[in-house]
């Protein structure tokens, strides 16, 4: 009597064959030809794209075993056991050799030349479906962005999931979308962001923030830059081939991603978002840039916003630096220069300086309010936490559990009692702007466009995203507009002869 292994699976998919259903279909048939099942390999809600599933692996692994005590494996279907071919023939193969026959409930018996083509061809179609499958998901996922909504996925550092109702059921049960809203990391999150921006090195701006997490975490939230600006981001991951990634790059360009414009609250401005991006721009084909090296990273676009990206190449021993877009390059010192000269000259303008007393003093009204109310609503309630564990505390046998729970709460209340602190003050110095003057604000300016070339880069890129919006040059003609933070007449200029900022190295 022949002896049989039976093997299982489903998928995530709603409509697929429960595990339940196949084990009732492979005991019938089991039955009917006789066959003892002496072992069951079940994989549940596991995808038939991947060899990696735990039930076939092992599967695999007792298959090659001398004493596995079963000469059959049944299954329902092809697909069950995978939906890429190379898997399911490699498998045949592999059973083959050892005189172990694979019986499928649903294919019928054939002669053996017939059942080679039959089963190719029930592979093939298999791996059609998922195929089909994959792309029905990724449209349905790239139309959900498209509406503003998220795709999946855990909300990042600094939000949380915001759950919609669709109006629409499924099943009986509710549809619901999510987006994102800003949580208690916002702040924080904010904070390092920016100062990353600004050009801050990666440890620099954790201290400065008070994060305490493994450095290389925070590349993950910098890469998402432009979700921390406000967009929906979609097909930013290459697909995984193997043990890797498709072509060797986790990411895909940056013009296969798809970006819904303003779908939720920004934490940072887009040019703060390019200029992190610009720093983790690792395009083999150039020396490796970072924040420190290029003044105008983040600032600088093309007319129709493509980012002109920072680049070096070395000759004979030096390094030249260059803004590249559209194949074009800019030499990288002659437009600083030209759009430094240009920024400090508009500032010492009496239009310049009326327009930013203005926006100052508007802002600072429109800050008025408590913006720290949240916070203290949640200090307030650690507090509590606080009192009634320590009064737990005191009529336990063992008080340590709640000891230790309330010396942990008591560091998030310290921290929260911090950010209050940092937002007081800064709501302050705000808030004292509202009756600030020209006379005030052109001293300010003059001493800063005095003393720029005191400043380290840092600090002047810093100066440079506090009142500059963007930086357009158009690749063709060397034109170039600045356009302000600040409500304030644009400046168009052409920056140099065209002779001036031809590349001085061929591209």
């Amino acid at each position: 009597m022949k002896r049989a292994a039976t093997y299982l699976r489903s998928s995530k998919d709603r409509s697929d064959v429960s595990i339940d259903s196949q084990r009732r279909e492979l005991a019938a048939l089991a039955a009917d030809r006789g066959i003892v099942i002496v072992e069951e390999f079940a994989d549940a809600v596991e995808s038939g794209k991947s060899e990696h599933r735990p039930a076939f692996q092992r599967l695999l692994h007792d298959l090659k075993r001398s004493d596995r005590g079963w000469d059959t494996i049944l299954v329902t279907d092809t697909s069950r056991l995978s939906r890429r071919r190379y898997v399911a023939q490699a498998l045949s193969h592999e059973c083959a050799k050892r005189n172990v026959q694979i019986v499928f409930s649903k294919v019928p018996e054939v002669d053996p030349i017939s059942q080679v083509i039959l089963e190719s061809v029930l592979q093939a179609m298999d791996e059609v479906h998922s195929l089909m499958s994959r792309e029905k998901g990724l449209a349905g996922m790239r139309e959900n962005v498209h509406r503003g909504w998220r795709a999946g996925g855990r909300a990042p550092w600094g939000y949380q999931l915001a759950h919609h109702d669709t109006g629409t059921t499924r099943d009986g049960e509710p549809v619901r979308k999510t987006t994102l809203e800003p949580n208690n990391d916002a702040h924080q999150a904010r904070r390092y962001l920016q100062a990353r921006a600004a050009g801050s090195p990666r440890a620099e701006a954790m201290r400065q923030c008070g994060i305490d997490r493994n450095p290389s975490s925070m590349i993950g939230i910098e890469w998402n830059a432009l979700t921390y600006a406000g967009h929906t981001v979609w097909n930013v991951h290459e697909t995984r081939a193997g043990g890797g990634y498709k072509g060797g790059r986790k990411r895909r360009p940056r013009e296969d991603w798809v970006v819904q414009r303003d779908t939720h609250e920004a934490l940072i401005t887009e040019p703060e978002a390019e200029a992190i991006l610009s720093a983790l721009d690792t395009n083999p084909h150039r020396m490796r840039s970072t924040s420190g090296t290029y003044l105008l990273s983040g600032l600088l676009v093309t007319p129709d916003g493509k980012p002109w990206t920072g680049t070096s190449v070395q000759r004979n021993g030096a390094t030249y630096r260059y803004y590249r877009a559209k194949g074009k390059r800019l030499p990288a010192d002659q437009v600083d220069g030209a759009i430094l000269e240009q920024v400090l000259g508009d500032m010492r303008s009496a239009s310049f300086i009326r327009a930013l007393t203005r926006e100052t003093r508007r802002a600072a009204e429109q800050s008025a309010g408590d913006p720290a109310a949240d916070l203290r609503t949640q200090l307030v309630g650690i507090n509590e936490q606080i009192d009634k564990l320590m009064g737990m505390a005191t009529q336990m046998t063992d008080p340590g559990p709640a000891l230790r729970r309330a010396d942990t709460m008591e560091a998030e209340r310290k921290a929260l009692a911090e950010e209050i602190s940092r937002i007081e003050a800064e709501h302050s110095q705000h808030a004292a702007l509202a009756h600030v003057t020209e006379d005030q604000v052109r001293e300010i300016l003059d001493g800063l466009a005095g003393d720029h070339d005191t400043l380290d880069s840092g600090q002047l890129r810093a100066l440079l995203r506090s009142l500059l919006e963007r930086i357009e040059i158009d690749p063709a003609s060397n034109e170039c507009r600045v356009s302000y933070a600040i409500p304030c007449a644009d400046v168009g200029a052409n920056m140099a002869s065209p002779r001036g900022f031809e590349p001085l190295l061929p591209p």
